[in-house]
């Protein structure tokens, strides 16, 4: 399928997505208020610079990097632990803001970060970042849905709403993340917002040894002709299946500092 032909594919997916994932920038009062081709145009212009999504992300992040927890806004101090409001979890609420993760919103309950159902059919893990073979975890959802590049270890190429993954665990494989908050310049590095421990515009190199996963040109439109795409070779069932044999038992463990069944919450 062309590059053009999946745009045209998903052009009318895109638009109803973005209000249902609630994109202010593009569905508030004085935009619907434009004539339709001002509008068209204006949409365009947006998707084509990437200036609505990386905003809303990098919005999401400064004004969330010291929460307790998803449903908590209780300021922790800077570098203070976060353990029911990780790092992952934080990455991937910055995306569902900017309408990236399709059908899953920035004030979603922690269980459906856990457990979420992507157009492709897959279930990933969001709030994990280590690489569990069970599980798919946030880096596995970028790649996935093509909305992230990895392009190694490029500080110097780090743009706002770009995603930094540190390699510190086991046999040099992810263990953090965090979100960039402004690029490097002439003066100083790139920042980062991360959670657990809580920072705000913190120095891009502390995230090293990393890479960056840069945001694909026009990200939000990729990402809905994705699911558009996913959605024809997925169809949902018209009639019911047979019932499947029992699974074991996948669910969240609500105590303080809980953790992935198989692994940590990071």
């Amino acid at each position: 399928m062309t590059h053009a032909l999946r745009r045209r594919l998903a052009s009318t997916a895109l638009v109803a997505g973005l209000v249902c994932a609630g994109v202010p920038a593009l569905a508030g009062t004085s935009f619907a208020a434009q004539p339709s081709a001002t509008r068209a145009h204006a949409v365009r212009a947006q998707l084509d610079t990437d200036v609505v999504s990386r905003a809303l992300e990098v919005q999401f992040a400064e004004s969330h990097w010291n929460w307790t927890a998803w449903n908590d806004s209780t300021p922790v101090a800077f570098g203070d632990a976060q353990p029911n409001y990780q790092c992952a979890e934080f990455v991937a609420r910055a995306l569902a803001a900017a309408g990236l993760i399709p059908g899953l919103g920035p004030n979603d309950p922690q269980s459906d970060y856990f457990d979420y159902t992507a157009p492709n059919g897959k279930v990933y893990d969001l709030l994990l970042i280590s690489e569990l073979p069970q599980y798919n975890n946030l880096y596995a959802y970028l790649m996935d849905s093509g909305i992230g590049e990895d392009v190694g270890d490029q500080p110097s190429e780090a743009q706002p709403g770009d995603i930094v993954v540190t390699y510190l665990g086991p046999n040099g494989t992810p263990s953090h993340t965090g979100l960039v908050s402004h690029a490097a310049t002439a003066t100083g590095e790139a920042t980062v917002d991360a959670h657990n421990n809580a920072r705000l515009d913190y120095g891009y190199s502390y995230y090293a040894p990393s890479h960056l996963v840069r945001l694909v040109p026009n990200a939000l439109l990729e990402v809905w002709t994705w699911a558009a795409e996913q959605k024809l070779l997925h169809p949902t069932p018209t009639t019911p299946s047979a019932p499947a044999a029992p699974a074991a038992p996948h669910q969240l463990n609500t105590a303080p500092g809980f953790s992935d069944p198989a692994g940590p919450q990071v």
